[in-house]
């Protein structure tokens, strides 16, 4: 039953890639939950994953993230036990962002004038994608639910 459960999962796994048409390059993952970028076969374009800590931590796995310059498409993952959303602010930006998303309780997420991109707030075990243009430079990603960015939920993203 075992070796039938390992190769079922072989065959669809290799069907699933076989049939993901263009596909983009990928970083390799990393076992510390640390965040992955990857250009993409578009030209001026990548591709950025960031996780949130799992259990019921006020975290991101990893504090630190890279991409490319220009159109990023971020894959925000939250395996941990509470709501949390990723929101990439300007340095020096992250407490207007928090007190900005007040006001849209039950999401809590700032005005597109207070961030540059955002996820959803997403519940325990979902992913959010969102499309956000960046400049060389650093910024911040945090998560603005609630005492979440208070408690440490930070990170730095760095745009080369």
């Amino acid at each position: 039953m075992k070796k039938l459960s390992i190769a079922l999962l072989l065959v669809v796994s290799l069907t699933l890639a076989a049939c993901g048409g263009e596909a983009a390059t990928t970083a390799p993952s990393t076992d510390n939950g640390a965040a992955t970028s990857a250009p993409s076969t578009g030209g001026g374009s990548s591709t950025l994953t960031i996780d949130a800590a799992a259990g019921g931590t006020l975290a991101f796995a990893a504090t630190a993230a890279e991409t490319t310059a220009g159109e990023v498409t971020v894959t925000f993952n939250n395996p941990g036990a509470l709501a949390h959303n990723l929101v990439i602010v300007k340095p020096g930006e992250e407490q207007a962002a928090v007190d900005a998303s007040m006001a849209s309780a039950p999401d809590f997420l700032p005005p597109a004038d207070k961030s540059l991109g955002h996820s959803k707030t997403i519940a325990a075990g979902a992913s959010d994608t969102f499309t956000v243009s960046l400049q060389p430079g650093t910024y911040s990603f945090i998560c603005t639910y609630p005492a979440h960015y208070a408690a440490g939920m930070k990170g730095t993203l760095t745009v080369k």
